[in-house]
């Protein structure tokens, strides 16, 4: 995923001509795919199709011309407010507000977010979304938290394992370690094998927080980390595989990972119960580059991800035998 300022000019002319009141030029924004879709800020305004969404925007412009409606004369001047765009191989997304003047003086922001498809040498939508923010208090009857200001530094500041939970207490334990870690820091040496280990450290610790998880600690080699989602535990551990099967500069470095999902104890920033040492043991079983998965996660993923055929795993100091599931990531 990386910006795509390229959007903003896209985004502009699409304005400037809907002020305007050029149908034919907004509408070449609209994908021809089967698939678009346009969602405005009318509760019916939603239209399937590019066939669809350009008979309506034809019969809106001229119904704006003849009656006014989202012009010159009500159009902040400043109009771009908030604008972000995101690009990933074929596929873009945007968002932004405009701020347009209401009667009686004041503003309304029209929040927009646009997705994106490349078609040729054009990026056209393929969803447009817009919309008018209604408050709270009218939706649902009772005002809800809004601003940001102090809640990212609160959540700092917190217990990491009160955030790792899910609501039901519910959490997901990911242990990683490289396979081979001993032999590979004897045949690199100690400098070489620090810079791997530095490498591999930012690259697990920055998917960790990209999915929403939390590092309880760091083993050498390898982390602890709690989830309280599973799905986004197992995109985490697909992330981290599929980031580290470059290698690092031509060295392979084939990291274990296992997942398990279940109730935990809450200590002093750390987790401790079966949970966690089943979890540890399922990521000592799997094989260099590889992610398994015990039951509970595989029947709370529910098919949102592709898992191999089911193996039996006898866990040491645990009753039985334990069923497991390789994550399929390549």
């Amino acid at each position: 995923m990386e910006p795509a300022p390229e959007f903003r000019p896209l985004v502009e002319r699409m304005l400037k001509n809907w002020i305007k009141r050029d149908p034919a030029a907004v509408i070449d924004l609209i994908s021809r795919e089967p698939g678009s879709l346009v969602i405005g800020t009318d509760p019916e305004e939603w239209w399937d199709g590019y066939d669809t969404v350009s008979t309506i925007f034809k019969i809106q412009f001229q119904e704006m011309t003849d009656i006014g409606g989202f012009g010159p004369e009500n159009l902040d001047p400043n109009f771009f407010r908030d604008f972000s765009a995101w690009k990933e191989g074929s596929v873009g997304w945007v968002s932004f507000r405009v701020p347009v003047e209401r009667e009686g003086g004041g503003h309304n922001f029209t929040r927009f977010t646009l997705v994106l498809h490349e078609e040729g040498s054009f990026w056209r939508a393929v969803q447009w979304h817009a919309s008018i923010g209604v408050q709270n208090e009218e939706i649902s009857g009772h005002p809800l938290t809004t601003s940001v200001d102090g809640i990212l530094t609160s959540l700092h500041d917190a217990e990491l394992p009160a955030n790792a939970t899910s609501g039901d207490g519910s959490v997901t334990i990911m242990f990683t370690d490289i396979e081979g870690s001993t032999s590979l820091m004897e045949s690199l040496g100690e400098s070489e094998w620090l810079d791997l280990l530095d490498w591999h450290d930012r690259v697990v610790t920055h998917q960790s927080r990209v999915f929403g998880g939390k590092v309880i600690k760091g083993q050498g080699d390898g982390f602890m980390i709690a989830f309280p989602a599973t799905g986004s535990a197992a995109a985490c551990a697909v992330a981290i595989q599929k980031s580290l099967s470059t290698g690092w500069t031509g060295v392979a470095v084939p990291v274990r990972i296992g997942l398990h999902r279940g109730n935990v104890r809450s200590e002093g920033g750390d987790f401790f119960g079966r949970t966690v040492v089943l979890a540890a043991r399922i990521a000592g079983a799997a094989g260099g580059s590889e992610i398994l998965v015990s039951q509970a996660v595989q029947e709370d993923l529910d098919g949102a991800l592709s898992l191999d055929e089911a193996r039996s795993l006898s866990v040491k100091g645990l009753a039985g035998t334990q069923t497991v599931f390789p994550l399929a990531w390549r």
